[in-house]
């Protein structure tokens, strides 16, 4: 059977899946996790329940596990970080600079708008796919912040440190439900 342990830790995983349904109904005080099965718990399990049209007896069943871990999964799934910027034009002195055009450019343009919001010095790129004057000044404060020739051009370096910093960014779990409300 279970331990004592092993049982407190699957309540506290049904908790968190709960408080995350919770959250995203906009519930106005979500359940705190702490592993332990009591009225607060109960209730919410009933609350599911209820919304899911399965029958209500406030204990987390087959059923009800299953159906609380799937709503569960598609919303973790939308918070899900977008996946890592780790491509680059090909080719030994591949660059991008004034006057290229393309998917690569798109990239660059997005990879400096998630940067801008963190540096004083790097400024929202609109996103055009044109290696334009506004890239051109981004990416020179880019470089500027990344301790880089301040060229203008997106040489492998800059590229590098550009998705350093935003797969490192969007590579943490989005936790705010579990800490917040």
């Amino acid at each position: 059977m279970y331990t004592e342990n092993q049982q407190q830790r699957h309540i506290y995983d049904l908790q968190t899946f709960l408080r995350r349904i919770q959250r995203a109904e906009g519930h106005a005080q979500p359940l705190v996790p702490d592993g332990v099965f009591g009225p607060e718990t109960a209730e919410a399990v009933r609350a599911f329940q209820r919304a899911g049209g399965l029958p209500v007896t406030g204990t987390a069943d087959h059923d009800t596990w299953t159906a609380v871990y799937q709503a569960y999964q598609a919303l973790a799934a939308a918070d899900a970080p977008p996946l890592g910027v780790d491509f680059f034009p090909a080719g030994a002195d591949a660059a991008l600079q004034s006057g290229d055009k393309g998917p690569g450019v798109l990239v660059l343009q997005l990879m400096l708008g998630t940067a801008a919001p963190h540096f004083a010095d790097i400024a929202p790129t609109p996103l055009t796919g044109s290696y334009d004057a506004d890239t051109v000044s981004a990416v020179r404060r880019a470089q500027g912040v990344f301790l880089l020739p301040q060229t203008g051009v997106t040489d492998r370096a800059t590229w590098d440190a550009l998705a350093r910093f935003h797969n490192s960014f969007f590579g943490r779990t989005p936790l705010s439900w579990l800490t917040s409300g």
